[in-house]
């Protein structure tokens, strides 16, 4: 019995030149994700996903960032142990603290390394999962809708900026989409043929999914789901593990099944206690109880029913210690998160807002192409609509074999709408080769029609597509789409990684040699990332940023260049987040009044010593903690109202103002730029809970 989801035959003939294709494709995608991402910086994560994945390799600690990503940083750093990098020290307390973020810029910036270096070998990595995932894309949509198909997959995801973006960046998302992919692809294949290689294939991707993020949970409705409509159908079970056999009955292959899941998890099971060393405890050392897990500054209750499974996983040691508490982290930070969307802030984040990422962050022409490709499909099933031969499915795919992609895709998008982490698009990344699939590969059936017309319009929305890719080149992430005004309006629709995500330091001191050499006009810099400004060095006063490294030395306001990171614009990640609101502003004017107070102070030894008689030396230095604070929050609510368009912009995530005293005057002085009655709702955090400073 033939395969229902095996590629059609084709002579070698048909199958050499599309591979050939298809590898120069796969080569400039590389080209283009890799040259990109070396012109910039290190992304907010990392730097921590490098420091990390070092740290497991030569001492064993897993403690930091557990159950998240760890496949990327096993992977990413296996290079470092040819190289062998100076490790960040172990005797302070962000190793001892298990302070992710914190260590992994010392190894970066602080251990005698090139930070270049380091990323160039991470990077490089990162991209063989990028390509590994194009590869898989150009393979499923071949399947599907023959090699035509195949290769227009392949071209949305060689020009798509999602994809050019993530492919060379060590994070968790592209191995996510890989994993995802390929799980899914291979439980979908292994539920209508068993064999010793789609089993071994199929529990090889599904451990290194549960390693690659804790997406590993929507695998369990997709496989159920699969399952289902695999026995709904009723199309038989080839066995070839022993003697072959076709299995019919709905019940045995449903005991197969199941038998099938267990093989599965229990292959899962093992590949995680593999990474761990096969050992429960996190710390390296645990008899030395200095060496903590990171306590996070806030805690949200987690449910009962995983209280209660956590705690059995800690007292039956049924899963390692740091996956556990990786796992524990994640459900206790979920819900206070800050969010921005459109204009408007929460904590928490929205139902729909990955709906709409997804709609300002997808080009039209995708959005298009897809249609195009549907109409395609629905149409080739008439009567001799299809030609013989070519580069063409021998029969047209019936949408069953499409059950494993459109499953994922609903599932998928259905458990990110349900989370509270509204804090990057790259979190539904995973659905996009989907995308490229269903909607590319089934081009390839629209393109035999005898109008001219369909072609012309075909290409000229894959010209629309590869061209906005091309001249976004190096800025991939901050792609937005012509519908929401395009990457220089981004920051008023999304921040964070959807736009921001601190790697733009690199083209900041290109765009100040040019624009502002010899440091003639003063520089103040807020900045949202873990990047090293001095390292490009940028000079700077420093304005509070996210996390709060600086060094804190007071000073004013005045003309100058005003730099400042689209999410700190937006007021997301600062201590007085959301609009401008009558508290923010009640607080600011007291500590405006102190701020004067001590100013005159100083001039005055006698009334200096009386101020530090009503209040010690380090309540003055907290009141400036919070009046600088306000201070910029003002400033940017002014920004918004009176000067929503920069002056300039670099990789669109930093944002650059040159202003003048009467500007910083109305905005400091005058009359609130922005108010609303109360802080944002739903878990608003009151001005009082401002410190003096953070460490992430």
């Amino acid at each position: 019995m033939s395969d229902p989801v095996s590629p059609a035959p084709a002579t070698t003939r048909q199958i050499h030149w599309p591979n050939l294709i298809a590898v120069a494709l796969l080569a400039l995608y590389a080209v283009l994700s890799f040259s990109a991402a070396m012109q910039k910086g290190p992304s907010f994560d990392e730097a921590e996903e490098l420091a990390v994945g070092y740290n497991i390799w030569t001492h064993q600690d897993f403690r930091m960032e557990g159950a998240n990503g760890d496949f990327i940083k096993r992977w990413a750093t296996l290079p470092y142990l040819v190289t062998h990098p100076n490790p960040a020290t172990t005797d302070n307390s962000y190793w001892r603290g298990a302070k992710a973020y914190r260590y992994g810029f010392e190894f970066f910036f602080q251990s005698g390394n090139e930070p270049e270096w380091l990323l160039l070998q991470g990077r490089a990595m990162a991209l063989l999962v990028g390509v590994a995932t194009g590869a898989m894309i150009f393979w499923c949509a071949r399947e599907l809708f023959g090699a035509l198909g195949g290769l227009f997959a392949l071209v949305l995801f060689t020009f798509s900026p999602h994809m050019l973006a993530f492919g060379s960046i060590v994070s968790t998302d592209m191995s996510a989409s890989l994993t995802c992919l390929g799980s899914t692809w291979c439980i979908w294949r292994l539920l209508h043929r068993v064999t010793w290689t789609r089993l071994g294939a199929s529990v090889l991707f599904l451990g290194l999914l549960g390693l690659a993020k804790p997406t590993v949970m929507v695998v369990f409705p997709v496989t159920a789901i699969l399952i289902f409509i695999k026995l709904m159908k009723g199309k038989p079970l080839e066995w070839r593990l022993g003697r072959p056999q076709i299995i019919t009955s709905r019940k045995t292959q449903a005991g197969i099944f199941a038998g099938l899941v267990l093989i599965h998890a229990l292959g899962s099971w093992t590949m995680l206690w593999a990474h761990y060393d096969f050992r429960y405890a996190a710390s390296p050392t645990p008899s030395d109880p200095g060496i903590i897990f990171r306590v996070p500054p806030v805690v949200d209750p987690i449910d009962p029913a995983s209280v209660a499974l956590l705690g059995w996983a800690e007292r039956t040691h049924f899963l390692p210690e740091g996956f556990l508490e990786g796992i524990r982290a994640l459900l206790t930070s979920n819900d206070w998160r800050q969010s921005f969307m459109d204009g408007h802030w929460r904590i928490g984040g929205w139902t729909m807002f990955f709906p709409y990422s997804i709609f300002v962050k997808t080009s039209p022409a995708l959005f298009l192409l897809i249609i195009l490709g549907f109409t395609g499909w629905t149409l080739a099933h008439r009567p001799g609509f299809l030609p013989k031969g070519g580069y063409l499915p021998s029969t047209v795919p019936p949408l069953y074999e499409a059950a494993p992609y459109l499953t994922l895709t609903v599932v998928y998008l259905a458990s990110a709408m349900m989370q509270d982490v509204d804090i990057g698009h790259r979190h539904v990344l995973p659905i996009y080769p989907l995308m490229y699939i269903l909607g590319g590969g089934a081009i390839a059936l629209l393109w035999p029609m005898v109008k001219i017309l369909t072609r012309i319009m075909t290409v000229a929305l894959l010209l629309w597509f590869v061209g906005e890719s091309i001249t976004l080149y190096p800025n991939y992430l901050a792609y937005f789409s012509p519908i929401a005004g395009g990457p220089a309006q981004g920051y008023h629709h999304l921040i964070d990684s959807s736009l921001d995500w601190g790697m733009d330091l690199p083209g900041l001191q290109h765009w100040l040699i040019q624009n502002n050499p010899g440091n003639i006009t003063p520089v103040y810099f807020a900045y949202f990332g873990t990047d090293s400004p001095d390292y490009y060095g940028i000079k700077s006063n420093r304005l509070p940023c996210y996390p709060d490294w600086r060094d804190h030395v007071p000073f004013a306001y005045g003309p100058g260049l005003y730099v400042i990171s689209a999410t700190l614009y937006e007021s997301v990640y600062t201590l007085t987040f959301g609009p401008w609101n009558n508290l923010y502003e009640q607080q600011y004017q007291r500590c405006l009044r102190e701020m004067e107070t001590y100013q005159a102070a100083e001039k005055d030894p006698e009334l200096n010593a009386q101020l530090l008689k009503l209040h010690p030396q380090k309540y003055w230095d907290d009141e400036f903690g919070w009046f600088e604070r306000l201070r910029f929050a003002r400033l940017t609510a002014w920004l918004r109202h009176h000067k929503p368009t920069p002056d300039a912009m670099v990789g669109y995530s930093l944002l650059i103002w040159h202003l003048e005293l009467p500007d910083l005057q109305s905005a400091l002085l005058g009359p609130p730029p922005e108010i609303i009655d109360d802080p944002v709702k739903a878990g608003e955090l009151p001005v009082t809970d401002i410190p003096t400073s953070q460490d992430n």
